[in-house]
């Protein structure tokens, strides 16, 4: 890529950020002129720098991301094992793709909220709530993809592991999930994206800690400034982990299939 049209791309990349925060700052500053419902992206500056200053209504900010990260690590890597070893389960044998269809459109159908309220009622207010929600949620995208990536692989290949008796381990680790890393990545991208949502929502609705208790906070004092400045913090590091994991990830995995 030359300096030009890498340049190029990065100009198109900024200029929509830029004309947003222009026609933000315009409406908050002349029409939308109520400070503690429509913050100015000063504001919001303000907010953040207080978030990074460790400064909180409920205690240390950084012990409430960190407890936040934890749940969504934990759930997310539980659900991306448990949805890839089925996804491959139900790739190769119909029967259990069929067995598991219904139950997993039915998760994946059913809003997230209800989920979580469910997982109350059983669990009460723990840890286990959002991390189970997570782990069911994130690992049904996660089961039909992989079910798709197995089925997609060319039937020869599978031939030949069966006329050389290729163990199931072997079978797994040195053929199915190289043939479908690429929609791994795929999985890992949008199960991550999509349980950054769904812990937040846990929290909101019934955790003592957490981000998402945070959000509450703020919302029942009317307060918006605080709410935009973590949507925006989150929308960082999801993006940053995007770029920085899982795009490299996925230019490689390309690399090596075009090699």
């Amino acid at each position: 890529m030359t300096t030009m049209s890498r340049s190029h791309r990065l100009l198109l990349n900024a200029a929509p950020v830029v004309v947003g925060i222009g026609i933000w700052w315009a409406l908050t500053t002349f029409v939308l002129v109520q400070p503690r419902l429509y913050p100015t992206p000063a504001a919001v500056v303000t907010e953040i720098v207080r978030i990074f200053s460790n400064e909180g209504p409920l205690g240390s900010t950084y012990v409430h991301a960190a407890s936040t990260l934890m749940r969504l690590l934990v759930s997310w890597a539980l659900a991306f094992v448990f949805g890839t070893l089925l996804g491959v389960l139900a790739g190769r044998k119909r029967v259990v793709f069929d067995f598991f269809a219904n139950p997993v459109w039915i998760a994946m159908a059913v809003p997230s909220v209800v989920w979580v309220f469910i997982f109350l009622v059983l669990f009460g207010i723990d840890n286990i709530v959002p991390i189970s929600a997570l782990v069911m949620l994130l690992s049904a995208p996660v089961f039909l993809g992989t079910a798709e990536g197995v089925r997609a692989t060319p039937p020869d290949l599978v031939e030949m592991c069966d006329s050389f008796h290729v163990g199931r381990w072997q079978r797994l680790v040195h053929f199915y999930l190289p043939s479908i890393a690429p929609y791994m990545v795929a999985n890992a991208r949008v199960s991550f994206a999509l349980g950054i949502r769904i812990v937040l929502i846990a929290e909101v609705i019934g955790l003592p800690n957490g981000v998402g208790i945070l959000v509450a906070y703020w919302s029942d004092t009317l307060y918006m400034a605080p709410i935009v400045a973590w949507g925006i913090i989150l929308m960082a590091a999801g993006m940053a982990i995007d770029h920085l994991v899982f795009a490299p990830l996925q230019r490689r995995i390309r690399q090596e299939s075009a090699d």
